[in-house]
């Protein structure tokens, strides 16, 4: 017993960060906003195609180090990576 007292939970490692890498192949079409935020970290650059600056759900862009991720109203389009 004695053995657990001074024992702690290890960190887990986050993949998202600054100056790490994120796998753009692993954003599939159909994925949500927030479901590629998870995966990609919010380190992006937002490029409005269509619509008043997105107020209105249009067609928009987010664009990563690693490529270019197009959404409209039901999700991620397509990923085009650099």
């Amino acid at each position: 017993m004695a053995g657990l007292a001074g024992c702690t939970k290890p960190k887990t490692p986050t993949l998202t960060g600054v100056g790490m890498f994120h796998d753009i192949t692993t954003v599939k079409q159909g994925m949500s906003a927030n479901e590629v935020r998870r995966v990609m970290g919010s380190n992006s650059k937002t490029v409005y195609e269509e619509g008043i600056l997105g107020i209105d759900g249009g067609n928009y862009i987010w664009e990563y180090a690693e490529g270019r991720i197009y959404f409209n109203y039901q999700g991620v389009t397509r990923v085009q990576p650099f």
